[in-house]
């Protein structure tokens, strides 16, 4: 019988990939809009806050996604009922 306490982790756990780990792809995603932000508010005020508006909408749609907002649940096959048992006379 087990010890009262909190089970250990296995040592396997921290290599697993974290939800909001950032990939090279999507790092130098996240640069290029910072990047194209900047130049938009060198081409003046109205034309940078409408591409903050953007990226601010592109940023929530790949944090939802990230999260698994609306995602399916995966369905479950349900178990085969065996047949009853009938004893035989």
């Amino acid at each position: 019988m087990p010890l009262p306490g909190p089970s250990t982790r296995s040592h396997n756990v921290l290599m697993e990939r974290r939800n909001l780990q950032l990939s090279v792809s999507s790092l130098l995603g996240l640069v290029a809009c910072f990047a194209f932000n900047l130049w938009l508010f060198r081409l003046g005020a109205l034309w940078g806050i409408l591409g903050l508006n953007v990226t601010k909408h592109v940023a929530i749609a790949v944090l939802c996604q990230n999260l698994g907002v609306d995602r399916t649940a995966p369905t479950r096959v349900p178990a085969a009922v065996p047949p009853p048992h009938v004893p035989a006379s």
